[in-house]
């Protein structure tokens, strides 16, 4: 079966365990993710006496299908990661472009509305404020304003095209602010399901080790395998 598979087949048992259950992984995903896929492989050699012992040896062959959803969990997250840190790197190369543009429109609306009180407070309500949603805000702003009171700017040789340059700004700095601000915070549904997949198949391993450890207290060969790793 595919990774996909897998996680389709663990859906349900995945989005049902409860947030103050679930860990957060301590190790390498990918890591333990293997270890478990090999832990599988070497208790189904030893099914029939671990089942004498007690265990429900379905767990065993539970891993290696939870161990292909964990992978698939694992590698969506990574994959929504690094678009949020792409998005960052993006946000710091960009803003200081559109901070530029906020400012250059603040200087040209001054100007053209020096003589214009109403529409010169309007100006000065913009201005005030810090802050990338401010600046996300005040291009759109700006860029109606100007829409609305055409003449004064007109008259100073003012070009249009930056208002709608202000409009087009405004909305991609605005989406690519949302996901830079999501690098910074880790949580994502797409992490929580990463998490209580890991989550079960913890559980999944502990028990078959123990079982195993218990079995083979004797044989330092065999209970090699059911050490943590």
């Amino acid at each position: 079966m595919s990774y996909q598979t897998d996680f389709e087949t663990w859906k349900p048992a995945i989005e049902s365990l409860s947030q103050d259950k679930t860990k957060l992984p301590n190790q390498p995903v990918d890591d333990f993710a293997g270890s478990a896929e090999t832990l599988a492989h070497e208790a189904a050699k030893d099914k029939e006496v671990l089942q004498q012992a007690g265990l429900d040896v379905t767990l065993i062959d539970e891993l290696t299908s939870l161990s292909g959803a964990l992978r698939y969990c694992q590698a969506q997250w990574m994959s929504e990661y690094r678009a949020r840190q792409e998005a960052q790197k993006e946000w710091l190369a960009q803003s200081p472009e559109a901070y530029t543009l906020r400012n250059e429109m603040l200087h040209h609306f001054r100007f053209a509305y020096r003589n214009h009180p109403d529409i010169k407070k309007k100006v000065t309500r913009i201005s005030e404020g810090a802050g990338h949603t401010d600046m996300i805000q005040d291009l759109l702003e700006l860029a109606v304003l100007g829409d609305k009171h055409p003449e004064p700017l007109t008259a100073i040789g003012y070009d249009v095209a930056i208002s709608t340059q202000a409009r087009t700004t405004s909305q991609s700095m605005a989406n690519l602010l949302a996901e830079a601000n999501g690098a910074r915070n880790l949580t994502s549904e797409t992490k929580q399901m990463r998490d209580k997949a890991y989550t079960l198949l913890t559980d999944k391993v502990s028990t078959v080790r123990e079982y195993g450890r218990y079995v083979f207290w004797k044989n330092a060969e065999r209970r090699e395998k059911y050490l943590n790793s």
